[in-house]
């Protein structure tokens, strides 16, 4: 029987036949700056502890870990508490030229406490610091075949410059992960509306739809237009 990790963000799992992820497997959410991509991600990890009781480790390559906590704290997803009892660990890599997109020290602790949910935040600074694209994308297939090995469900963020949904253009990369979902503005009349897109979901059917996501004090919600 195949396993199910829900994300238990809000309104998300009813666009996936399977009603959430594929165990085991790998997903990027790709966007724009703004789009909610980190909020997204720390959701996953939070509803994984709170909801399913499945430790997770957040991983950031950008932000410091005590600004991760306030903007979970800003959302109403406190981690302190689970920070307490072991379910939710933040991670912060330094990253340098040539860097390991996970470290040894923080691989040996995922081989060591085999967690549920692993969260890289975000994939891109590798990629402006990598010698070459191939450097990049040789990093990452190792890193993907790591997790894999260990039985998590990875969720990375990664940046695109420009989110056109009518014309999406694929980096390499998106093509590494089991499944692709894509954040992003659209045009609204005089304003814009966040939308989110499922590209693939390996095992999974799902919604092939345009979903308007918002973004409030408590965090971020996927709705459905009926």
């Amino acid at each position: 029987m195949v396993e199910i990790i829900k994300t238990g963000i809000p309104g998300l799992d009813s666009v996936f036949d399977k009603m959430g992820f594929i165990a085991n497997s790998s997903v990027l959410v790709s966007g724009e700056p703004g789009a909610g991509k980190t909020i997204f991600a720390l959701e996953f990890i939070y509803y994984g502890a709170k909801n399913y009781k499945e430790p997770g480790i957040f991983i950031s390559s950008e932000q410091s870990i005590e600004k991760i906590r306030e903007l979970a704290f800003a959302l109403n997803m406190p981690l302190e508490q689970y920070e307490k009892n072991g379910l939710i660990t933040l991670k912060k890599v330094n990253i340098s030229k040539g860097s390991e997109m996970i470290p040894d020290q923080i691989m040996n602790e995922i081989r060591a406490k085999k967690p549920k949910r692993v969260v890289l935040d975000s994939i891109s600074p590798f990629e402006l610091l990598a010698a070459d694209p191939r450097d990049f994308r040789f990093k990452l297939l190792s890193m993907l075949e790591e997790i894999n090995k260990q039985g998590t469900t990875l969720l990375a963020t990664g940046e695109k410059r420009l989110t056109n949904f009518d014309r999406i253009s694929f980096n390499p990369e998106d093509f590494l992960f089991d499944g692709l979902i894509v954040m992003g503005r659209q045009r609204k009349t005089v304003n814009y509306q966040r939308v989110l897109s499922i590209i693939k979901m390996r095992g999974t059917k799902h919604s092939e739809e345009l979903h308007p996501v918002e973004i409030t004090e408590n965090g971020l919600r996927v709705l459905t237009i009926k």
